[in-house]
């Protein structure tokens, strides 16, 4: 078997789970088996090339089953495996998620690209078991540059998920918080990190993403308000 990149296997390793499209595919594949030209017509902003990266990528994964029938013309059919089916209620958290962050903040915008990518995920998650400084979320943090981190809080910001507070006595200090639109999507953040744990587990892979200061979670269906 290939061995898989951590970025690919990781459902924080790029926007959403392991990329925008991969989301989609997986989401749409719920309702049952689908053709290739069906996940073109439900994705058409997909580029056919990004759509066969991605859908190689989930058959690697294990979370996808690739059906060659042989008949004239070819049909090809794509549909979840066992271990593909255990992240719908992940999936389904995740788009109830956008549509309620969408009605609060009042934005016609790109849930799973608000949601970003690895940083901004695990500064958001940080960030749910309490107030932190610049220099304690670069110590839990160590492998995003400090660029990267000012990025992604100014970002988090920008969402309204965050509030960055700076003293006005005594020395500098810049202290971040979540928003209470911030902590409100804290069952969806949490319910990420225990599946992505439990993924892990499941195809034999280590889970060495940055939370050290996290007690061991059960897979749970959480409400999101």
């Amino acid at each position: 078997m290939t061995r898989l990149k951590k970025t690919i296997v990781c459902p924080f390793g790029g926007v959403g789970v392991g990329g925008k499209w991969k989301f989609w595919i997986w989401y749409h594949l719920l309702s049952g088996p689908k053709r290739f030209g069906e996940l073109q017509r439900l994705l058409p902003q997909a580029s056919r090339q990004m759509l066969t990266i991605q859908l190689r990528e989930l058959e690697q994964m294990g979370f996808l089953h690739r059906q060659v029938y042989m008949q004239v013309p070819p049909k090809v059919e794509y549909s979840l495996t066992q271990l593909g089916w255990s992240l719908e209620p992940v999936l389904h958290l995740m788009n109830v998620w956008g549509k309620w962050y969408c009605d609060q903040t009042g934005r016609e915008s790109d849930w799973l690209e608000s949601l970003g990518g690895r940083w901004r995920f695990w500064i958001w998650y940080h960030l749910l078991s309490g107030t932190r400084r610049f220099s304690e979320l670069q110590r839990l943090l160590p492998q995003a540059s400090r660029q990267m981190l000012a990025i992604q809080l100014r970002e988090l910001e920008q969402m309204g998920v965050l509030r960055r507070q700076a003293s006005v006595q005594g020395p500098p200090k810049v202290e971040y918080s979540l928003t209470d639109l911030g902590q409100k999507s804290g069952p969806m953040l949490r319910q990420m990190y225990a599946w992505g744990r439990w993924c892990c587990d499941q195809i034999g892979l280590e889970f060495d993403w940055p939370v050290s200061d996290e007690p061991e979670e059960r897979m749970h269906q959480p409400s999101l308000i």
